[in-house]
């Protein structure tokens, strides 16, 4: 009909002139004029399954594979050790691997890696509750469960603004820590039995969704890596020393707007910088997440990486690849940020496995 009115025609003439000239006898039943101008196409049978069974016999129909296929990486579901994986989780796991079958399906070269949290603060908690309150019962019946339940006591424990807060278990978990991060034989001990007993009920999630990972390397497997980032950033100039802290300041080549390291407050624009190493010495995130970079590259020699979590990390991630870029600027690899909306409990806040306030499944 738009053709008609281009043409200045009778939409229901040009209709009955195409079809005149149509020869679909091996594909439709019949095509049929209706209402104003509209032509309706009714396929037969046959050529919808001789179609769909040509596809299944792997005579792609519908699509055409990658004429340069790439490697690319995909992160993605990442739970928390020791916590139990909540529907956000589901949701990144569902996304990521639907991504990895359909790059793989175009002739990509695919490497899903599933980037656990096994690594940080709250271990050091987790250890204090490990040794004191833990109930070998449960922890047999619900190993997450369990791990859970004690991680809620021990966390509020160790929280200043909470009415249960000791100073001595915060300083314990603090010793606790320490001493797992050096090498203390009983700590790495349950620590690697925390990681076993998380990982054997994921896999029971991730069986029933038919989801497999290549590779399954965790924060802590970066860890000896961490101080040569924060060395070679130093030496480039792409972070500095600030208050004791180390840091990636914005360098005026963006517009404020643009710039990952600049925030308005009080309609100026001020430092957000992307800390990469804490002002008593400790490394963070985005710490661990530039040394994950550096090894897909060295590794898997990525020519695309793909994160996929939830909305609240968009920031996080323009700082990281902003500084990366910055710190390699030769390098092409393409880095990507697939997102998706947090999902929310009754109060109307986001999950948080962490903080131990989510509905496991």
């Amino acid at each position: 009909m738009s053709v008609a009115k281009a043409r200045k025609l009778n939409p229901r003439q040009l209709a009955a002139d195409v079809l005149a000239k149509l020869d679909l006898a091996d594909v439709c039943e019949k095509v049929e004029i209706a209402g104003a101008g509209f032509l309706n196409f009714r396929l037969h049978s046959s050529a919808v399954e001789q179609a769909l069974a040509s596809a299944a016999a792997g005579e792609h129909l519908f699509f055409d594979n990658a004429a340069e296929p790439r490697t690319v990486v995909i992160d993605f579901s990442s739970p928390n050790v020791a916590k139990p994986m909540h529907v956000g989780h589901i949701r990144s796991t569902v996304l990521g691997d639907s991504l990895a079958r359909a790059l793989r399906l175009l002739g990509h070269h695919v490497i899903t890696d599933n980037h656990l949290g096994d690594w940080g603060t709250q271990f050091g908690m987790l250890l204090v509750a490990w040794k004191t309150i833990l109930d070998p019962d449960r922890l047999k019946s619900d190993p997450l469960g369990e791990m859970e339940r004690i991680y809620k006591i021990i966390s509020s424990r160790c929280d200043p603004k909470k009415p249960e807060f000791d100073q001595a278990v915060l300083e314990r978990a603090r010793s606790e820590l320490v001493n797992l991060q050096s090498g203390d034989t009983e700590n790495l001990a349950i620590w690697t039995e925390m990681i076993r007993l998380s990982q054997t009920q994921f896999e029971t999630v991730y069986g029933r969704l038919g989801v497999k990972f290549d590779h399954t390397l965790g924060e802590s497997f970066y860890n000896p890596r961490l101080s040569s980032v924060v060395e070679q950033m130093m030496k480039a100039g792409v972070s500095v020393e600030s208050r004791g802290a180390k840091a990636v300041f914005s360098d005026a080549s963006l517009p404020p707007k643009e710039d990952p390291f600049l925030v308005q407050k009080e309609g100026e624009w001020v430092p957000n910088p992307l800390i990469i190493q804490k002002q008593d010495g400790g490394f963070n995130y985005a710490t661990t997440d530039l040394a994950t970079l550096t090894y897909r590259l060295e590794t898997w020699r990525a020519e695309e990486i793909i994160y996929v979590t939830d909305g609240r990390q968009q920031l996080h991630f323009r700082q990281l690849f902003a500084a990366f870029r910055r710190w390699n600027p030769e390098n092409q690899t393409k880095l990507a940020h697939v997102w998706f909306g947090s999902i929310l409990g009754e109060d109307g806040k986001p999950f948080k496995t962490r903080s131990g306030e989510t509905i496991g499944l």
